[in-house]
């Protein structure tokens, strides 16, 4: 059995408070895997894809995301950019690698899924700033969330057939990056 971050669902949600309203649905003590294999069967795929985004640590869950849009038909100059910025995190999770990924997605379109990948890596360091003075630690939850809309706003897209088969290809690699 592969060792997960958090054996059961319930887990996860004490460990993210976050991840509650994001997957919606809520928590048992399932173990993880056979908590989002449920999800999955139920085609509850919004809500596996995003118990997903939080299941893997945040390097993981960002390749996993560039991997998942690197399946997504209609990629441009500037989604390539965006994904390149955010392998580059993933590779090399050095702090200038993780500016220029938050640079590149401060500067774009809150509507391409590209940008939310660049955030997901550019969210998992660093400090917020809640005013001129004072600064807060990033969240730990800022990446995953950043993944699960990167996710649902490529997955928006095409037949809901099309829609809910990508998505189910994305959840299989989902799954293999977990038990690695």
């Amino acid at each position: 059995m592969p060792r997960l971050r958090f054996a059961t669902a319930q887990d996860l949600y004490e460990a993210y408070p976050t991840a509650r309203s994001d997957i919606g649905v809520a928590a048992n003590a399932a173990p993880s895997l056979d908590f989002l294999a449920a999800l999955s069967s139920a085609d509850a795929l919004k809500a596996a894809l995003s118990f997903c985004a939080y299941l893997l640590p945040r390097r993981e869950a960002v390749a996993w995301g560039c991997q998942c849009l690197r399946q997504w038909s209609g990629l441009n100059a500037a989604d390539e950019a965006r994904l390149a910025a955010s392998e580059a995190w993933v590779r090399e999770p050095e702090e200038r690698n993780r500016r220029r990924a938050l640079d590149l997605a401060e500067r774009s379109d809150i509507k391409d899924a590209s940008t939310w990948i660049a955030f997901a890596a550019g969210r998992a360091g660093g400090q917020i700033a809640i005013d001129g003075d004072h600064f807060t630690p990033m969240p730990q939850y800022a990446t995953a969330q950043a993944v699960r809309i990167a996710l649902i706003l490529a997955g928006a897209a095409g037949s809901f057939e099309a829609r809910a088969e990508i998505q189910r290809r994305w959840l299989e690699l989902g799954l293999r990056i977990a038990v690695e």
